[in-house]
């Protein structure tokens, strides 16, 4: 308690040193002027330090380093003297008292902390005065190298507001580009990060473009408000007073635009396509970027091209029996290149001559392999015998010999080894009659039209836009993207590997994997990549020539050879190429092959 009365008692004899400053509030007045700013004093800087006996010297030091951890390094505006004060209070009793001095290198390394985190505020006096207090005490202090570069930087930062102040006021607020008002403002936010004269000139600078844009609603001029509204964007982008107002500026010119989409639903309910699009093409003059022009454009084009559905769109369709039938994603319509190119590796003459494909109307294709639970529902509410079922035949894999071989008592609810299958597998050991019973089945149950995709339905599908041989582009695969021979995959029992594999993969899987087990392809289908290959409708051909243009099936009556399409669990590297083809007679159905249906839209 003496120590504290006797620290205090000399603080009167002193000058007060100047409180902190804090950050000014952005006014109007800021793009006229530069914030003011109050210098220090010329000559030294007289701090009030107390007079103390030299018995008090353990007790200043105590407080000292109370005043230092409260964040009180110096006085400033406080009643009683800072941790400096009292540092300085031992050392003059003290010179060379080791904990005065450290806590005085110590106070002054907080203050220039402090000051340093002003600076923003764009009031340079405070560092200034540590500046001062530092020179006149610890002038070797390495802390005041970072304090006298980020006054620099503050005073450079300080003549670019004066910079882009000048320039707004000759209107050069974007323009020219290398030297305009924000350019300038943008510079002194480089020199110091949140400088608020920069941040407050360029708020001023975007509420006049605002002003300017409001008042051209007003008058209904969109396109010179459009363009003061861009220029507001440019000078503060994502700036939640440009987005208000732009939705302000919306809003009114959405409303003379709104008549003739109206207008143009109004024709779309009655099916009138030309009505349709004639007040489509006024609306797109009233505003070409109004909300709803696309709704209004898309639903033309999605009537025109694929009825009732959109690309990309996935259904489920309820069966007369009960349940739902396969779920279907619509594929978009658009062309291709079908087949080998002359110089494409490992490419069959079969695959050949590559040809364009065009569909001009989109259709759906299911998103995954027909699955067991799929093709029991047909079964059971038809009571349709599969070609398997009356022969009581098919193949299946053998681990012990490593190939297909046929079994009896083998049919639809068998797996590739034999066993009883799982719902979610893949349908096996169907024949191309079968398949077409199942889609006449469906069509039946749904009123729609179901049946196996054609072979250029099934590539355009698989390919999703790549033109590369493989779904996945050249070469090896990077990534997983279906179930195929890889040679990381080994056997369940015998721990056999493929003999002629992918390299570097591995897809965990030794036969059918469950449907979607890996991850969607390019047009939301599954499966495609390998697993099981499929049946297709075309007939067998030796080539595309004088094959269909428009991606329908090549059929010849009683072709004894349908089109398989698709690498399987088990298909060499070079059958999972996108144009890989092979023939199948019609009574084929053993562990590798599937069904996948299309349904007309």
């Amino acid at each position: 308690m003496l120590l504290t009365a006797t620290a205090l008692s000399g603080c009167g004899r002193e000058q007060a040193a100047p409180a902190p400053t804090k950050p000014a509030v952005a006014t109007a007045a800021a793009i006229i002027e530069p914030p003011a700013e109050v210098d220090v004093a010329p000559g030294k800087i007289v701090l009030r330090v107390p007079e103390i006996l030299p018995t008090q010297v353990a007790g200043t030091l105590k407080s000292a380093a109370a005043k230092l951890a409260s964040g009180l390094p110096e006085q400033g505006g406080s009643p009683g003297p800072g941790a400096l004060e009292l540092y300085l209070a031992v050392q003059k009793l003290e010179p060379d008292n080791p904990e005065a001095n450290q806590g005085i290198s110590r106070s002054l390394e907080m203050m220039i902390a402090r000051d340093l985190e002003s600076l923003p505020s764009g009031n340079l006096a405070l560092a200034r005065r540590t500046e001062k207090i530092i020179e006149q005490h610890q002038p070797g202090l390495p802390m005041l190298k970072p304090l006298r570069k980020g006054m620099a930087a503050a005073q450079r930062a300080r003549k670019q507001v004066a910079q882009a102040q000048a320039l707004a006021k000759a209107g050069k607020l974007l323009e020219p580009k290398a030297n305009n008002a924000v350019k300038k403002y943008r510079e002194a936010l480089v020199s110091v990060d949140g400088y608020l004269p920069a941040t407050t000139g360029l708020q001023l600078l975007q509420d006049g473009r605002l002003r300017r844009a409001h008042a051209a609603v007003a008058r209904d001029d969109f396109s010179a408000a459009e363009r003061f509204l861009a220029e507001a964007q440019r000078v503060v982008p994502d700036s939640p007073q440009v987005t208000e107002a732009l939705e302000r500026f919306l809003q009114k010119r959405q409303e003379r635009s709104d008549g003739q989409l109206t207008l143009g639903h109004a024709a779309m309910d009655k099916l009138a396509f030309d009505q349709a699009t004639a007040h489509l093409t006024q609306a797109i003059a009233l505003w070409p970027q109004v909300p709803g022009l696309d709704a209004l454009r898309e639903r033309i084009d999605l009537a025109r091209n694929y009825g009732a559905f959109k690309p990309a769109q996935s259904f489920s369709e309820i069966l007369a029996s009960g349940g739902i039938g396969p779920e279907m994603i619509v594929v978009p319509r658009g062309v291709f290149n079908m087949g080998s190119a002359d110089d494409a590796q490992a490419a069959q003459e079969n695959e050949k001559p590559q040809r364009q494909v065009r569909f001009s109307r989109g259709f759906a294709i299911s998103r995954s392999e027909i699955t067991v639970a799929d093709f029991r529902r047909f079964i059971a509410a038809s009571g349709y015998k599969t070609l398997a079922t009356r022969t009581r035949r098919s193949t299946v894999y053998d681990e012990r010999g490593g190939n297909l071989v046929e079994h009896r008592g083998v049919d639809w609810s068998r797996d590739h080894a034999g066993a009883r299958a799982i719902d979610n597998q893949p349908v096996l050991h169907v024949a191309f009659e079968d398949a077409m019973a199942y889609a006449d089945w469906l069509s039946k149950q749904t009123g729609q039209r179901y049946r196996l995709p054609s072979e250029a339905e099934w590539e355009y599908a698989l390919r999703a836009g790549r033109r590369g041989q493989h779904p996945w582009g050249e070469g090896s695969p990077a990534r997983l993207h279906g179930n195929l021979t890889g040679d990381g995959d080994v056997s369940p029992r015998l721990r056999r590997r493929w003999g002629n594999a992918l390299t570097n993969y591995r897809d965990g899987y030794w036969g059918p994997a469950p449907a979607r087990s890996f991850a969607a392809e390019g047009f939301g289908t599954y499966d495609m990549i390998g697993n099981v290959a499929e049946w297709t409708l075309d007939c067998f051909h030796d080539s595309y020539r004088r094959a269909p243009e428009d991606g329908s099936a090549w059929v010849n009556p009683g072709c004894e050879e349908r089109v398989v399409r698709g690498a399987s669990w088990s298909s060499a590297p070079g059958n999972a190429r996108s144009a890989y083809r092979a023939p199948a007679k019609a009574d084929t159905r053993n562990a590798r092959l599937g069904i996948r249906l299309v349904r007309e839209i």
